[in-house]
């Protein structure tokens, strides 16, 4: 009866290694994904940041007028498309509503793009 019991016992550990083992992979897992989705957070929230001092920039290094800019901040390539908002729109007295959209992409690859869009005032003239 012994020696039966001694192989129960054996059984009992080599599950509970690999009921021990499994949680530990799916641990694993779960920080894997959460430090994946901490950098992608972390690199949205940069590049949101780059959109809006690129979007704060316009009207100052960047001049208000129809065209396009790009350039490199960081890790991030960024472009301001500056067109009208209305094509054929009538014109005011007041000057030209301008469309302003910034896009800022990571230069590496990973993480999505960012669009941020706004409406200029252009003076008139």
């Amino acid at each position: 009866m012994r020696r039966r019991q001694a192989g129960f016992a054996v059984l009992d550990a080599m599950v509970a290694v690999a009921v021990v083992a499994g949680t530990l992979g799916a641990m694993l897992d779960v920080l894997a994904d959460g430090a994946g989705r901490s950098r992608m957070t972390e690199a949205r929230r940069l590049g949101l940041l780059v959109a809006q001092s690129r979007l704060a920039a316009v009207g100052t290094e960047v001049p208000l007028r129809a065209g396009a800019v790009s350039g490199v901040d960081g890790d991030f390539a960024w472009s301001v498309g500056i067109g009208p908002y209305r094509v054929g729109a009538a014109r005011s007295d007041a000057g030209d509503l301008l469309l302003v959209t910034v896009l800022v992409r990571p230069r590496t690859g990973w993480g999505k793009t960012v669009e941020l869009r706004s409406l200029r005032l252009a003076p008139a003239g």
